[in-house]
């Protein structure tokens, strides 16, 4: 995965039904929320990072349930719309 800006990440997981929870410590907590109900797939971003790199990507990538980096970069891309994303975690038993 590539190098991404924070603000591309949040703006890309506010897109696809993901959630700020409010008042956590040093992290900004999302969750997915779909159809009114909250799931256990999430993503923690930090206050002082300004840009993820490869290694951090990964993890997030990992926490987001992608199996296929191409996928994950269209996530953030997005060329790969909330439904999408929504049905890709129905069909390998996420949801």
């Amino acid at each position: 995965m590539k190098v991404r800006k924070t603000k591309e990440i949040k703006s890309a997981l506010q897109k696809k039904g993901f959630v700020l929870e409010p008042s956590k410590d040093h992290y900004d907590f999302y969750y997915l929320k779909v159809d009114g109900k909250k799931h256990a797939i999430y993503t923690y971003l930090s206050h002082g990072i300004k840009e993820y790199n490869t290694s951090l990507m990964a993890q997030i990538k990992r926490q987001l349930r992608f199996r296929d980096t191409q996928k994950a970069d269209n996530f953030f891309d997005c060329p790969l719309s909330a439904e999408e994303y929504v049905q890709m975690l129905r069909d390998n038993g996420y949801l």
